[in-house]
């Protein structure tokens, strides 16, 4: 049984109970943020329920929905993208199972205010699954992380894929009330988190304040290229993610991008194109305005 990884995480639990102020037993360690989506879609989830989102958002949350056959419906943006939390409540009245708010948003970058957030949960028994992905470039101060003992119906997902740059190695942690922790632990395999993954988490949560340097940089990268695009005509979203959502009269951006040795993702939404632009370093960014001038170039 040595040889088996701690199916508990209790090491690498403490280390985050420490971290993040919040009582070990409220956190479950999943192999990736996207387990615990998984497990919460199949332990709460019948055929039938309703799910609300915003759209657009994370496409995996109506891809579970779809395994599961819930009635996944989306509460569609405003034309800026702004997530209008009386449209999400005005659904209400379909009595959803499940509601997801991703905040920052994936992939327009919108952070959902917590004084809307905490609207939403003074009105539904509904499940709220608060995906907090992208939470370390933004305003950290509008986590609902600290709420999950005032809500019996919360939940928030955490991740080391983005800001600590773990995607490979799927680690991810729910914050929860004792009762949905509970009930998570009955649903789950054992040993699902593996011992490397685990030692990962620990290591990232060790050089918490070099990583954390790098999130800064990113966030100076983004307000660099944010203000640039603007100059060259580009509508760029507001974004609190560690990316930019981004529209263009360029047409076929991205694949004449990807043809200079750039990748960005295209979305179609409503026949119109759009961009989401991942930010990395300064000099990154710079290369990738480069092409992008290039291309403008071109097209005189």
């Amino acid at each position: 049984m040595e040889l088996y990884p701690d199916p508990e995480s209790k090491t690498l639990r403490k280390a985050l109970s420490k971290d993040l102020g919040v009582g070990d037993r409220f956190i479950t360690m999943g192999n990736g943020s996207s387990e615990l989506l998984d497990l919460l879609f199949k332990a709460y989830l019948s055929k039938g329920d309703v799910v609300l989102s915003f759209d657009p958002s994370f496409s995996m949350y109506e891809i579970y929905a779809k395994i599961y056959e819930a009635n996944f419906i989306k509460v569609p943006s405003r034309e800026d993208y702004f997530l209008d939390m009386d449209e999400m409540i005005d659904r209400l009245d379909l009595n959803p199972k499940i509601i997801l708010l991703c905040t920052p948003n994936n992939p327009t970058g919108y952070q959902i205010p917590k004084q809307d957030m905490l609207r939403l949960l003074r009105k539904t028994n509904a499940l709220v699954i608060v995906d907090e992905a992208y939470m370390e470039f933004s305003n950290t101060g509008e986590s609902m992380m600290d709420e999950i003992e005032t809500y019996e119906n919360l939940v928030v997902l955490r991740t080391f894929s983005k800001a600590y740059g773990l995607a490979g190695a799927r680690l991810g942690y729910m914050i929860s009330n004792d009762q949905v922790t509970e009930v998570i632990k009955k649903v789950r395999s054992p040993y699902h988190v593996n011992a490397l993954s685990q030692r990962l988490g620990l290591i990232a949560l060790s050089k918490k304040e070099t990583i954390f340097q790098s999130v800064e940089k990113i966030k100076k990268a983004r307000a660099f290229f944010k203000e640039a695009l603007e100059k060259l005509g580009f509508v760029v979203y507001p974004s609190e993610g560690n990316f930019l959502f981004v529209s263009t009269v360029i047409k076929d951006l991205g694949e004449r991008l990807k043809e200079k040795g750039v990748l960005i993702r295209a979305f179609k939404i409503n026949q119109n194109m759009f961009y989401r632009i991942t930010i990395r370093k300064q000099i990154d960014m710079a290369l990738c305005l480069a092409k992008i001038k290039e291309i403008i170039d071109e097209n005189e």
